[in-house]
C-alpha cells in the first residue's frame, strides 16, 4: 500500500466477538492472495488533514474506498471475502451517510443539482446496504455446521451471495463520481468571482485523473511490457508516470483482480490527496457551447428564390 494514496485501509481493531472462528472449526485453505484487513469506522473519513475535506473531496474519497471495497472482494476467496466484505459494506454505509451530511452542511442552497447529488448517494446507501445483506447470509452460510463438512470456498451459495453483492455495488464510484462532479458545478456556478482552475493539466492528464477517480483505471503487463486498461478514454502509459511522478496519482501493486481468471493481477492506480484536490479544480467545469453567430437579414439565394417566384 503506497503511502501518499488517498484512503488507507487500518489496521484491523483487535477485538474479539462472534466473527472470530472458534478453536474447534477447521481453518480454511490459504488464498492465493492475502487477505486486506477489515475497515474500521475511522476508514470512513480521508486522512487527517489540517482543515475539513470539502464536499467534493469527499466524495472522491468514496469513490475511492468503493474501489477498494470491489477490487478486494473480486480477488479474495469466498472464505475470506464473505467476512471481510461484510464489516467493509457496513462502514461502506457509513460512509455514504458522511457524505450526504456534509453536502448538506454546505451554505449553499439546495436547489435541484444538490438535491439530486445528495438523492444519488442515499441510493448508493440503499444499495451497499442490501449489499450487507448479502454478505451477512453468506457469513452465516460459512458458520452453518453443514459448511464445516465441506470447503468453504466451494459453496456455491456463498459465492452467489458474494456476487450478488459485488453487483450492488459495482457501479458505485462512478456514482459518487457524478455526485462530486454535480457539488463542485454548484460551486463554481455560486462563486464565480473566485474560479478555480489548473492550467498545468493538459486535457489528457484531466481525463487521467477523472478515470482514476472512477476506478477504471489498471496497469497490467503483456510481454514485459506495461499496458493501461481503462473503460472509456484511452490513457497512455507515459501520462500515467508523469501524473504519478507530480505525486497526483499513486499505484498500488497487485490489488486489482486479474484480466483472466488464474491470470496475474494488476495494479490499480489511485488518486492521492493532491491529486483529488488537482481534480476539485477542473471538475464541474463542463465545455463552454459555441458562439452562435448573429443572424443575417436573409441569403442572398433566398432574395433570388423569393424574386423568381414572382
Amino acid at each position: 500500500m503506497t503511502d501518499d494514496a488517498l484512503f488507507a485501509l487500518p489496521d484491523p481493531p483487535t477485538t474479539s466477538g462472534p466473527d472470530r472462528p472458534s478453536k474447534t472449526a477447521p481453518s480454511p485453505p490459504a488464498p492465493s492472495v492475502a487477505a486486506p484487513p477489515a475497515l474500521s469506522a475511522s476508514a470512513a473519513r480521508p486522512p487527517s488533514i489540517p482543515t475539513p475535506p470539502s464536499p467534493v473531496v469527499r466524495l472522491l474519497a468514496l469513490a475511492d474506498q468503493f474501489t477498494q471495497h470491489n477490487d478486494h472482494l473480486a480477488r479474495l476467496q469466498p472464505a475470506y471475502g464473505a467476512t471481510w466484505g461484510h464489516a467493509s459494506a457496513q462502514v461502506l454505509v457509513g460512509a455514504c451517510l458522511e457524505a450526504v451530511q456534509a453536502i448538506v452542511d454546505q451554505p449553499m442552497y439546495a436547489g435541484v443539482t444538490l438535491t439530486e447529488a445528495t438523492v444519488r448517494i442515499k441510493h448508493l446507501a440503499v444499495l451497499t446496504g442490501q449489499a450487507v445483506r448479502h454478505l451477512a447470509q453468506a457469513k452465516a452460510r460459512l458458520s452453518s455446521p453443514a459448511s464445516l463438512s465441506a470447503p468453504p470456498s466451494g459453496s456455491g451459495e456463498v459465492a452467489h451471495q458474494i456476487q450478488l453483492a459485488r453487483e450492488l455495488t459495482a457501479l458505485a464510484a462512478v456514482m459518487a463520481l457524478e455526485s462530486a462532479s454535480a457539488v463542485a458545478s454548484e460551486i463554481h456556478r455560486r462563486r464565480p468571482a473566485t474560479p478555480i482552475t489548473n492550467d498545468a493539466l493538459t486535457p489528457g492528464e484531466q481525463a487521467a485523473l477523472q478515470a482514476t477517480a472512477r476506478g477504471h483505471l489498471v496497469i497490467g503487463r503483456r510481454e514485459g511490457r506495461e499496458l493501461v486498461h481503462s473503460r472509456g478514454s484511452s490513457v497512455r502509459i507515459d501520462t500515467l508516470r508523469a501524473l504519478e511522478h507530480a505525486g497526483l496519482v499513486a499505484v498500488e501493486p497487485g490489488s486489482a483482480p486479474p484480466d483472466f481468471s488464474g491470470g496475474p493481477p494488476n495494479d490499480r492506480v489511485r488518486l492521492t490527496l493532491s491529486g483529488a484536490t488537482a481534480v476539485t479544480s477542473f471538475l464541474g467545469h463542463g465545455p463552454r457551447p459555441p458562439a452562435r453567430s448573429a443572424p443575417s437579414s436573409l441569403p442572398a439565394r433566398t432574395t433570388a428564390a423569393a424574386a423568381k417566384a414572382r
